[in-house]
């Protein structure tokens, strides 16, 4: 099995994993809030989400065989985009499975978070704004991807600048990873000239 289908199939499972650990502590956690952090299982959840995301992370890269016509946007996104997975979902996705649970139950969460945080912060969710909408611009420019895929990075950056209430915050990072599988099993397979197969042709490949 070569790189490219080793890190398709990175994208394939870090996506089906990452969305079950996020849908279940989401979904399953009593409260809101801070209250959340109190759910026994969320460690459990969020930790499993937070090895979804590492096996994304290690997957990322095979984005840049499908640059085409458009390798600078191409490797602009995926500088973004590959940065704001590490900051937000690996590094401070760290924090909310394992360190916010241990301060609710010691003492409460701070109100102030620590200095620096919101530059961390606000740094990461920049490279993921650009990056997703640099990528989605490639992807169309390119044509080596369907593209609703890269309408679709660049819808779920616009969805999850709305803020929106409740479990529907998790819509953007569901639309996110559709487009991120999507890119999985079309590196699969590609064609003998480098362009990919259809969704439907990868799949058929990577049953047989």
């Amino acid at each position: 099995m070569n790189v490219r289908r080793l890190a398709g199939w990175a994208l394939i499972v870090g996506t089906i994993v990452a969305a079950a650990g996020y849908l279940a502590a989401n979904l399953l956690a009593p409260g809101s809030g801070d209250e959340v952090f109190r759910y026994q299982n969320w460690p459990l959840f969020e930790g499993i989400a937070l090895v979804g995301n590492v096996i994304i992370a290690l997957g990322l890269p095979v984005i840049l065989t499908f640059a085409g016509r458009a390798p600078k946007l191409h490797i602009v996104g995926y500088v973004g985009i590959f940065a704001a997975f590490v900051m937000l979902n690996v590094g401070e996705g760290t924090t909310e499975a394992f360190v916010k649970p241990y301060l609710v139950g010691h003492g409460g969460i701070p109100a102030e978070e620590p200095a620096g945080f919101a530059v961390f912060e606000g740094v990461a969710l920049l490279a993921l704004v650009v990056g997703s909408i640099c990528l989605g611009i490639a992807v169309l420019r390119a044509r080596t991807l369907p593209w609703w895929i890269g309408v679709a990075l660049i819808v779920s950056c616009l969805i999850g600048a709305l803020g929106l209430p409740g479990a529907w915050f998790l819509v953007p990072d569901g639309v996110f990873f559709a487009a991120l599988f999507a890119i999985g099993v079309l590196a699969l397979r590609g064609r003998p000239d480098g362009t990919p197969a259809t969704v439907g042709q990868a799949v058929v490949s990577a049953q047989g």
